[in-house]
C-alpha cells in the first residue's frame, strides 16, 4: 500500500520503454532499459522504479507482471542500467508471487521487449538511514539519544583557552561562538556546532583548533586529512586560515599556506 500510494503522488508520469538486453549476475538480473532522452535525464541513481507490462494505473493492468528495480546508473543518454531480484528463494511458500518472478525474468530476458516504467523515489537517503541505524549500537552518543542522559566522559583532559589568545576571541566571538570554544575544551566527548550560513561556524572551528594545537604536547595529535566531497566546508576553512595567516604576517595566501603546513608537519 505503501508503494500504491507513492506512485501515484508523483510528479514524474509513467513512460514506455524497452528492455534491451538482460544479464543475470548471481542473485540479480541486470537489464538494460533504453528510454527517450528526456526520460533518462529524470531518473537519477539509486531510484526505485516499477516496471510494468501494462500501464500501472489502468483498470486492465495485470498486477502479475510488475516488478521492483534498483536504478544503478546510466549507459549514454538513452539508456538505464536496472537491477532486478527475481529469484525463485525469495518468494518460497507463495505460490501467486513465485509464478510473477518466473514471468518478469521471462519477460525481460525478452530483448526488445516493451514495459512501463515509473520512479517512485529515491533510495539514497532511505539507504544512509537503514545503515545508521544498524550502527547505531557503535554509536558514543546513543544513550544521549535514546535516553536523554548525559554521556559518560572518558578520561580526557580539559584544555583552557591561552592567555595570549583569549583577549583576542572575545574581541571577535559572541557568546554562543564562546560557549562552543568552552564546550569544545572542556573534554566533551562529542561537540556539533551548527548554524545558517554567516553565522561564524568556520572562524569558531578555525579558533578551536588554534586553541588544541596550542595547548597539545609536542607529537600527541595526529593529522588525519580529510575529504570534504560534496560539501565546501573543508576547502572554506583551508582558504579562510590561509587568508588569516597572510593577514597576520603580511604574506600572500600561497606563501601563509605553505608556512602553515610546514607548521602543522612540525606538529605531528
Amino acid at each position: 500500500s505503501m508503494l500504491r500510494s507513492a506512485s501515484y503522488s508523483l510528479s514524474i508520469s509513467c513512460r514506455h520503454v524497452w528492455c534491451c538486453l538482460c544479464l543475470q549476475d548471481t542473485d540479480f538480473h541486470v537489464a538494460r532499459i533504453s528510454v527517450k532522452p528526456e526520460v533518462a535525464q529524470q531518473m537519477s541513481d539509486n531510484d526505485l522504479l516499477l516496471l510494468t507490462k501494462d500501464h500501472p494505473h489502468s483498470e486492465a493492468c495485470r498486477g502479475q507482471l510488475h516488478a521492483l528495480g534498483f536504478m544503478e546508473g546510466h549507459e549514454g543518454s538513452q539508456s538505464l542500467r536496472v537491477k532486478f531480484f527475481l529469484t525463485d528463494d525469495s518468494q518460497a511458500g507463495m505460490p501467486a508471487q513465485l509464478e510473477r518472478v518466473r514471468a518478469m525474468r521471462a519477460g525481460i530476458e525478452a530483448r526488445d521487449s516493451c514495459w512501463w516504467v515509473q520512479r517512485l523515489f529515491n533510495m539514497s537517503t532511505i539507504t544512509r538511514e537503514w545503515v545508521a541505524l544498524q550502527h547505531a549500537h557503535l554509536m558514543p552518543f546513543r544513550d544521549t539519544l535514546l535516553h536523554g542522559q548525559p554521556m559518560r566522559r572518558p578520561s580526557i583532559k580539559s584544555m583552557d583557552i591561552p592567555p595570549g589568545m583569549r583577549a583576542v576571541v572575545e574581541q571577535e566571538c559572541n557568546s554562543s561562538q564562546m560557549a562552543a570554544l568552552r564546550a569544545g575544551l572542556d573534554g566533551t566527548p562529542l561537540v556539533l556546532i551548527q548554524g545558517p550560513p554567516g553565522t561564524g561556524k568556520t572562524r569558531t572551528i578555525l579558533n578551536l583548533l588554534s586553541m588544541v594545537m596550542h595547548s597539545a604536547a609536542k607529537g600527541s595529535l595526529e593529522l588525519v586529512p580529510k575529504a570534504a566531497g560534496s560539501s565546501r566546508s573543508g576547502s572554506h576553512m583551508q582558504q579562510r586560515a590561509a587568508a588569516a595567516a597572510a593577514a597576520g604576517a603580511g604574506l600572500s595566501a600561497a606563501a601563509a599556506a605553505a608556512v602553515e603546513r610546514q607548521r602543522l608537519w612540525r606538529l605531528q
